[in-house]
């Protein structure tokens, strides 16, 4: 049985587990305040921050390090030795710490944040999950069926709800652009027919100046983005990617605020800060 098909029926919920009570009020009131339809539940301890997981599924917790009884990650550790986990884990500690980037990454957390808390900060993370639970329309623009699957499915991994729509052509892709509207374009830089990705990115700029627009090249990713900045494009992307670099793609074109965490493994590069280093 999959994680979703154990999560419980009913609203959402949210976790925020830490043994500061003060801390858990000021989160729960940022949840209230960004995504109203999140059920909060409160976790003081680590054991009740473990059950919390098992009975509610979270679809976002925010866990401290440190309760009396145990660690923040040893009852998230036990929550996923069950085999399940939280869609967006965010960890809070008093103090970086030398390995805190190898904790967050063991434990599929999205962020780590460090007291004292930063509230702006947090209404940024919550507002980019909200955003993440909606549906973002993704066109996906290649001409071999192999790669198409592999993208796919590297999309189907990331932490934002897609739906994909893709074509091997370019002009039916831009037969599509003039009759949806796409939250962003994905297309291959060496796709066949025409001239490629890089002229039907320009057609769908000129069709649908709304578009980001994303080109994937198994290239040098510096050296086409410094080239791109004049045709409008917003990112490119370099093969072979994952699902985090996808995640910070879209973060940029949606205009959202990206976790530090995110930062950490990433091929992809703004075609603007190439504009910028050069």
């Amino acid at each position: 049985m999959s994680d979703s098909d154990a999560r419980p029926s009913g609203p959402d919920s949210a976790l925020v587990a830490d043994q500061d009570p003060e801390l858990r009020r000021r989160l729960a009131a940022l949840i209230r305040t960004h995504e109203p339809s999140l059920q909060i539940i409160e976790a003081a301890t680590s054991r009740e921050t473990c059950e919390a997981c098992l009975v509610h599924r979270p679809v976002l917790a925010f866990v401290g390090l440190q309760f009396e009884d145990a660690s923040g990650p040893e009852a998230v550790a036990r929550f996923k030795a069950q085999g399940f986990s939280v869609p967006c884990l965010i960890l809070i500690a008093a103090q970086i710490f030398p390995r805190w980037t190898e904790v967050s990454q063991h434990l599929d957390a999205h962020e780590f944040l460090r007291l004292p808390l930063d509230e702006a900060h947090v209404a940024g993370l919550l507002q980019a999950h909200a955003r993440r639970r909606r549906q973002t329309r993704l066109l996906l623009v290649d001409s071999a069926p192999q790669s198409r699957t592999l993208v796919r499915r590297i999309l189907g991994s990331c932490g934002f709800s897609l739906a994909v729509e893709e074509t091997e052509s370019g002009p039916h892709a831009l037969k599509l652009t003039r009759l949806a509207a796409y939250d962003v374009a994905l297309i291959d830089l060496g796709l066949r027919g025409g001239g490629g990705g890089l002229e039907l990115a320009c057609q769908i700029r000129e069709a649908a100046p709304g578009t980001p627009l994303v080109l994937m090249t198994g290239g040098d990713a510096a050296t086409m983005a410094h080239a791109s900045r004049h045709f409008g494009i917003d990112y490119v992307l370099r093969k072979p990617f994952f699902a985090r670099d996808v995640d910070r793609v879209l973060y940029h074109v949606l205009g959202l605020r990206r976790p530090y965490l995110i930062n950490a493994t990433t091929e992809a590069l703004p075609a603007q800060a190439a504009s910028r280093s050069a």
